[in-house]
C-alpha cells in the first residue's frame, strides 16, 4: 500500500532529524503492523507520537531510568505502572510497561496494548489514549484522565494511593462498574469483523473516574479470533492468578466464554470485596468456592462486602439475582456459560428492579 510506503518514510526523516532512539523504527514498524492487521488496511486513527523529552517535562519522571517508579506511581497493574502528569494543560497518565520480558516480548505486549486500546477509544468505558512514546525500548502509553481516579483492584480494598475518587462503593456503584465493564467487554467481542478476546479481564484492568464511570485499560494480551472461528489454540496460557478459565488453563484454547468467566470472577470481587485467590480453610479454597457454598446454602450475608452488607434491606433481591449471575459466568464448562452480551443485559434489567426508595435516594 502507498500510504504505508509514505508512513515509513515519514518515520525516516523524523528519525534522522531528531536523533531519536534506535527502538524508534523498529517499534514503529511493529506499530504499524499491527494498525493494519487489526484495521483491514485502512488507518484512519488519530493519535500523536511523544518524544521522551516530552513525557519528562509532562511528568519530571526519567522514564529512561525507572528505578524510583513505585515512589512516583499513581497506580500499577499486572504489566506496568501510570505516572501522573500535565501535557498542554491536560492531565495525562503515562503507562511504563514492567521490563519482566526484555527485547521483542515485552515490546510487542505493549504494542498490542496501543492497537487494541486505539481500536477501543471512542468507547466510553475505556480509558481514552491521546498516543504512545516510541524512542524508549518498550513503547509507552499515554492517556487522557481526569484529577481524580483510582483503580478498582485498590478501591475495593480501602487504598486509593492519594487519589481521592470521593465516592464510596455503594451496591448502586457496584452494580453500574459492573454494567459499564460488561458494555465494554461486549463491544470487544461484537464490534469488530471478528470478536476479540481481551484475556486479562481483573480489578487491576479498571480505572474509575471521578464520576463513577468504570474505564477499561491494558489490551496487551488481546487476541482477536480468526475469520470464521469461534476459537483459536496457543502454545503459552498467559493471564492473571485467580482469574484464568479452567478450560484455557488445560488446552490453551480461547474463546468468547473465557472473557465471561474472568468478568464473572469480576463480579465476585464486587459482592465480596475479597481477592479472587483467598484462602479461608481447605473447604474454601478460592473465592468462587466460598461464594457457591453460600449461595446455594441461601447464606448470602455471609459472603458479602461489610459495606453492601450495611444496604442489605432493599437490594436482596438485586443481589440475589447479580450472585446467581456470578456464578452462571464461573461454569467449568465454557459451553454452559452464558455469552457477554447476555450478562451485559442481565446487569441491566438488574438494575431496572431497584426498589423504589432504593432509586429516589440517587
Amino acid at each position: 500500500m502507498e500510504w504505508v510506503k509514505r508512513k515509513i518514510r515519514f518515520l525516516k526523516r523524523r528519525n534522522e532529524k531528531l536523533k531519536l532512539s534506535p527502538w524508534y523504527m523498529e517499534n514503529g514498524g511493529k506499530l504499524l503492523e499491527g494498525l493494519i492487521a487489526s484495521s483491514n488496511g485502512k488507518y484512519n486513527i488519530p493519535y500523536r507520537v511523544f518524544t521522551v523529552e516530552e513525557l519528562h517535562k509532562a511528568t519530571d519522571f526519567d522514564f529512561t531510568n525507572s528505578i524510583n517508579y513505585i515512589s512516583r506511581s499513581a497506580m500499577w497493574d499486572g504489566t506496568g505502572y501510570y505516572i501522573s502528569g500535565i501535557f498542554q494543560q491536560r492531565s495525562i497518565l503515562v503507562k511504563k510497561f514492567h521490563a519482566y520480558a526484555k527485547g521483542d516480548g515485552a515490546a510487542s505486549y505493549a504494542v498490542n496494548d496501543i492497537v487494541y486500546t486505539v481500536q477501543m477509544n471512542r468507547h466510553k468505558n475505556v480509558l481514552k489514549v491521546l498516543g504512545c512514546c516510541l524512542d524508549l525500548e518498550i513503547p509507552a502509553i499515554i492517556y487522557d484522565i481526569g484529577i481524580n481516579y483510582g483503580l478498582l483492584y485498590d478501591l475495593l480494598r480501602g487504598r486509593n494511593f492519594g487519589n481521592n475518587i470521593g465516592r464510596s462503593l455503594s451496591w448502586s456503584n457496584r452494580l453500574k462498574i459492573a454494567t459499564d465493564v460488561a458494555n465494554a467487554v461486549a463491544y470487544l467481542h461484537t464490534a469488530f469483523p471478528t470478536p476479540i478476546i481481551h484475556r486479562d479481564l481483573g480489578t487491576k484492568n479498571i480505572v474509575i473516574d471521578n464520576n463513577g464511570v468504570a474505564k477499561l485499560v491494558d489490551f496487551s494480551l488481546c487476541v482477536a479470533l480468526p475469520p470464521g472461528e469461534s476459537q483459536v489454540e496457543v502454545d503459552i496460557v498467559v493471564g492473571t492468578k485467580g482469574h484464568l478459565d479452567p478450560d484455557y488453563m488445560t488446552t490453551g484454547i480461547i474463546t468468547e466464554k473465557g472473557d465471561v468467566y474472568m468478568f464473572g470472577i469480576i463480579l465476585l470481587e464486587l459482592l465480596t470485596g475479597r481477592y479472587p485467590f483467598f484462602n479461608v480453610d481447605d473447604e474454601y479454597p478460592s473465592l468462587w468456592n466460598f461464594a457457591e457454598h453460600h449461595v446455594e446454602k441461601n447464606e448470602l450475608s455471609k459472603i458479602l462486602d461489610p459495606i453492601i452488607l450495611e444496604e442489605i434491606g432493599e437490594i436482596e433481591h438485586q443481589l440475589q439475582a447479580f450472585s446467581r449471575l456470578a456464578l452462571r459466568c464461573i461454569l467449568d464448562r465454557g459451553a454452559d456459560r452464558p455469552y457477554i452480551i447476555d450478562v451485559a443485559k442481565e446487569l441491566v434489567r438488574i438494575q431496572r428492579s431497584a426498589h423504589p426508595t432504593q432509586r429516589s435516594s440517587r
